[in-house]
């Protein structure tokens, strides 16, 4: 029992410490024009196959064309934290991770939205949703939500949770034109 507490200890300080070095990388960003269809499908895709998960659980919706300009390894990070942070949460039935490519309203500009239909982040822990080592979960860094969001900066992107109910809805605004 000792043996795995420690073990389990120590992979989660070796996420820490990975997850600290991707902060030193944010200020590397590296956009490239992104197809968004064909990056968001691969996505998706890949995300399924390694969680082992039924393909109607995520749903991708793809409501416009148009490009992505992003880091795509920055971008991938961003994703794969956002969704599997709903794939935790939320129901795990057909259609309960949405991601949802529509127009932004602001100029050259797509959103992004990734929501699930789980019990949503808590009012009181809305002012602590991107800082630092918050977390709730026992195994957690508390480093993902504050490392997604400096990375979507490190791409003059914005990520931010929006409050509806029910379960959890983050926007990333990514710019379609350099």
């Amino acid at each position: 029992k000792l043996c795995r507490i420690i073990r389990d200890n120590t992979e989660r300080l070796g996420r820490m410490v990975s997850d600290v070095l991707e902060l030193n990388r944010s200020d590397r960003a590296k956009p490239e024009e992104l197809d968004a269809h064909g990056y968001l499908d691969n996505f998706v895709e890949q995300l399924r196959q390694v969680e082992k998960i039924e393909p109607d659980i995520i749903s991708l919706e793809l409501n416009v064309k148009g490009t992505l300009y992003f880091d795509p390894n920055h971008l991938h990070q961003i994703l794969w934290n956002l969704t599997r942070n709903a794939l935790r949460h939320c129901k795990m039935m057909a259609g309960s991770v949405r991601v949802c490519l529509n127009r932004s309203p602001q100029p050259s500009t797509l959103q992004l939205d990734i929501m699930d239909d789980g019990p949503g982040v808590p009012t009181e822990m809305l002012t602590r949703l991107f800082e630092p080592f918050f977390t709730t979960e026992s195994q957690g860094t508390g480093l993902g939500l504050y490392i997604a969001r400096e990375l979507a900066e490190a791409n003059n992107a914005a990520l931010d949770y929006v409050e509806l109910a029910p379960g959890a809805h983050f926007r990333v605004l990514i710019r379609s034109e350099p």
